[in-house]
């Protein structure tokens, strides 16, 4: 049975005009399994809104929240014993990171030994790290995914997995297929869902295996390096850039449980094949009038799903 959760990254305006106010809010809602967005890590360790864990803990204790994991980006330039203590204030024990960067096969095992030191310090800590993918894990080096790259060269004590199945449908593949096939490596699921009526496409990558192959000189992802990172989770392009580009990706996107992705299925499957204990609810983009109102909707349609629990 998945217990079902919220990222904050679905609430990021709110938490940026009034993080206290916004958890509460969150909190009045009903969510109770919170995971922390924090995509400010250069300048803050915490919760990545200048709080201290104590305070943001008392309000979680005062609603009966609880926070269940953390994202930390750009968590290889993040001071990592202040990240821990932080979360081990707030009671977490699961430290994600939520993107990464790959430019060559090279790269890549040198980013799968720094997966294996970060997960085994959290290990030693009493902490599980996980990776969280997007769409551009699901290209290859040499024929084999990044994603099954990462699995295969790190240390399952060390580094296990945050499924985002709105990403792996993105990348072309079935969310069902993937949960059986990363099976118990999956110890949390990140669940959006995809419009009917999208301007954009549902497939980013392509069709063929050619589509799919690293060429020399391209890179995928984002990583500490990038301006978005360096600016504290902030794209640094002009404003008409900025407006298309908000509208497009909007489109893609829309409250859990209105779209055409299979979360019935999806929870089954995650329930079947893997050992993750929550299914997190993400929010990147919402045409509503405010974020609050897009989560308070998505968890009214969540709710008609079976085989999880709130």
């Amino acid at each position: 049975m998945l217990k079902v959760g919220l990222i904050l990254y679905s609430v990021r305006e709110e938490m940026a005009k009034d993080p206290i106010a916004a958890v509460e809010r969150v909190a009045e809602l009903g969510y109770k399994n919170i995971e922390v967005c924090n995509h400010n890590a250069i300048q803050d360790s915490g919760c990545g809104f200048g709080v201290e864990a104590d305070a943001l803990k008392a309000v979680f204790d005062r609603f009966g929240s609880r926070v269940v994991s953390a994202h930390i980006f750009p968590l290889e330039k993040a001071d990592l014993p202040a990240v821990l203590d932080y979360n081990r204030v707030l009671g977490n024990r699961n430290i994600v990171n939520p993107m990464g960067r790959f430019t060559t096969y090279d790269d890549l095992m040198r980013q799968c030994e720094s997966f294996n030191r970060i997960g085994k310090i959290c290990h030693e800590a009493g902490f599980a790290f996980l990776y969280h993918n997007h769409d551009h894990e699901f290209r290859t080096f040499r024929g084999k995914s990044i994603l099954d790259s990462i699995v295969e060269n790190t240390d399952p004590d060390f580094l296990s997995l945050e499924l985002d199945t709105f990403w792996v449908m993105r990348a072309g593949f079935s969310p069902v297929e993937m949960l059986k096939h990363f099976g118990d490596r999956v110890k949390l699921v990140h669940q959006k869902d995809f419009a009917w009526d999208s301007l954009a496409p549902i497939n980013t990558i392509g069709l063929t295996a050619e589509d799919y192959e690293m060429k020399p000189g391209e890179s995928a992802g984002i990583d500490g390096g990038s301006d978005y990172a360096k600016n504290g989770g902030k794209f640094v392009i002009t404003e008409e850039e900025a407006a298309r580009a908000r509208f497009i990706r909007s489109t893609a996107f829309t409250e859990i449980g209105t779209g055409i992705m299979p979360i019935q299925s999806i929870i089954d499957a995650a329930n079947r094949y893997t050992q993750a204990e929550y299914i997190i609810l993400e929010q990147d983009a919402t045409r509503m009038g405010s974020q609050l109102a897009s989560i308070e909707k998505s968890m009214a349609a969540f709710r008609r799903f079976e085989g999880i629990e709130w």
